[in-house]
């Protein structure tokens, strides 16, 4: 569902986006190879369009006049930590070029507050600009915790309620 009015949307994957999804997800997967081994596979890909358990979200921007992508999210219930969880960011992804505007910011308060509940998401201890920014995305959350696990550092927190409406959420 458009939202003309607003810069930028964050909408569920359609089923006709999911190779725009794929492509942006294999750009994404190359870039993070920079800072460690990647499974550039992603056997878990599909399950993102099967399983009710997880959710692909796209980030939208207005460019010349029509939406385009301009990031994605990946939300599923798999703690990095072994530890109980209610959802994960399993991947999160603002194009270069929109990097640093704050739209990954508000996309990634959005998800948080349609997903209430525990959360987990980890970054690489190598990434230290993908660290930076879920530790300022998370500092509005009481209680986070840190958890060193191998290579990856993971943030742990509890978002409260938010709502749950998501056919287009405008920015």
């Amino acid at each position: 569902m458009p939202c003309p009015n607003d810069p930028w949307r964050l909408r569920h994957v359609a089923t006709q986006d999911r190779q725009r999804l794929r492509a942006l997800l294999d750009d994404y997967l190359q870039e993070l190879s920079a800072f460690g081994p990647v499974d550039t596979a992603y056997r878990y890909f599909d399950l993102y369009f099967e399983d009710a358990d997880r959710s692909a979200y796209m980030i939208d921007v207005v460019d010349a006049g029509a939406w385009t992508p301009a990031g994605f999210a990946l939300v599923n219930r798999h703690a990095c930590s072994g530890l109980p969880v209610d959802h994960a960011m399993a991947e999160f992804c603002v194009l270069p070029d929109v990097r640093r505007t704050g739209l990954g910011h508000r996309a990634a308060g959005r998800i948080l507050a349609l997903h209430p509940g525990v959360w987990e998401l980890g970054v690489s201890q190598f990434n230290a600009a993908a660290w930076s920014f879920w530790c300022r995305v998370t500092e509005r959350f009481p209680n986070v915790e840190t958890i060193s696990a191998g290579e990856r550092r993971i943030l742990r927190f509890e978002s409260p309620d938010g709502e749950r409406r998501i056919a287009c959420e405008e920015g």
